[in-house]
C-alpha cells in the first residue's frame, strides 16, 4: 500500500512538472535549446520521476483511473489529464455526472446526491468482482466520492480529493464551507448564483457564474 502511494505521488509530481514545462516559454534560438537538451538529461527532476515511474508502475495492481468533474464541468474538463494518464500506463475513465456535459437530464429534476451520482455508481456496479478503480474527484464531485466510498468501499482502491469537498455523514457539500460563508443557510438564501427550477422553497437545483467571474476563478491559466 506504501509503495502504491509513493508511486502515485511521484507520478502527480512528473505530471505536474511536465505541464509547468509545457506552459513556459523559453527565450533564445532553437540552437540553444537543442544544445542545452543533453546537459539537461542527468539534472531533470521530470526525467528523474518519470523512469521511477515507469521502473514502479508494475508494482501497481489496480490501474482504472476514475475521474469526476466539478460543479459546472463534464468529462470533457479532464482531457489533457486522460492524454497524460495513458502516457505513464494507466487506465482512466471521465464520466459526466446526472445533467453535467452531455447527458441529457433537466437538471431541475435532480433533486439528491443519489441521483446526482448515478453515471459513478452504475459504473462501480458493473465492475468485474476482483477490480477496483482509484477515484478523482474535483471540486463538489468530492461528494460523489464521499457517496461511493460508502456504498462501494470494496470496489474503490483509493479515493483522491483534487480541491474537492469531502463530506462526511449527514453533511451537505455547503456545510463543508460554513465557515468561511458564515452558514450554509445563509449562503442558499443571499447566493445570486443558485437556480431554483422547481421555486424558492425548493432546494437549489443549479449553480451558475457569471462568465467574467468564471474567467477568473476556473480559467485564470488557461490561453485566450
Amino acid at each position: 500500500m506504501a509503495a502504491e502511494e509513493e508511486l502515485l505521488h511521484r507520478q502527480a509530481l512528473s505530471m505536474a512538472l511536465h505541464q509547468h514545462q509545457l506552459s513556459q516559454r523559453f527565450d533564445g534560438s532553437m540552437s540553444r535549446r537543442i544544445g542545452s537538451t543533453s546537459s539537461r538529461r542527468h539534472t531533470d527532476p521530470l526525467a528523474n520521476n518519470e523512469k521511477k515511474v515507469e521502473e514502479s508502475l508494475e508494482n501497481i495492481k489496480f490501474r482504472r483511473v476514475v475521474l469526476i468533474h466539478g460543479e459546472g464541468f463534464g468529462a470533457w474538463c479532464w482531457y489533457k489529464t486522460i492524454a497524460q494518464l495513458e502516457e505513464v500506463g494507466l487506465l482512466p475513465t471521465a464520466m459526466d455526472l446526472t445533467g453535467s456535459g452531455i447527458d441529457l437530464t433537466d437538471t431541475n429534476t435532480v433533486t439528491t446526491l443519489a441521483e446526482y451520482s448515478k453515471p459513478l455508481i452504475q459504473y462501480l456496479e458493473a465492475l468485474p468482482e476482483d477490480e477496483k478503480v482509484i477515484l478523482v474527484g474535483h471540486s463538489s464531485g468530492g461528494a460523489c466520492l464521499s457517496y461511493a466510498l460508502e456504498n462501494f468501499p470494496e470496489k474503490i482502491s483509493k479515493a483522491i480529493f483534487l480541491c474537492a469537498t469531502m463530506v462526511s455523514n449527514g453533511q451537505r457539500p455547503f456545510d463543508v464551507f460554513a465557515e468561511e460563508l458564515g452558514s450554509a443557510e445563509r449562503f442558499m438564501q443571499e447566493s445570486e448564483f443558485l437556480i431554483y427550477g422547481n421555486g424558492k422553497d425548493e432546494p437549489p437545483t443549479g449553480f451558475m457564474f457569471e462568465k467574467q467571474l468564471m474567467k477568473g476563478l476556473y480559467f485564470n491559466q488557461s490561453p485566450t
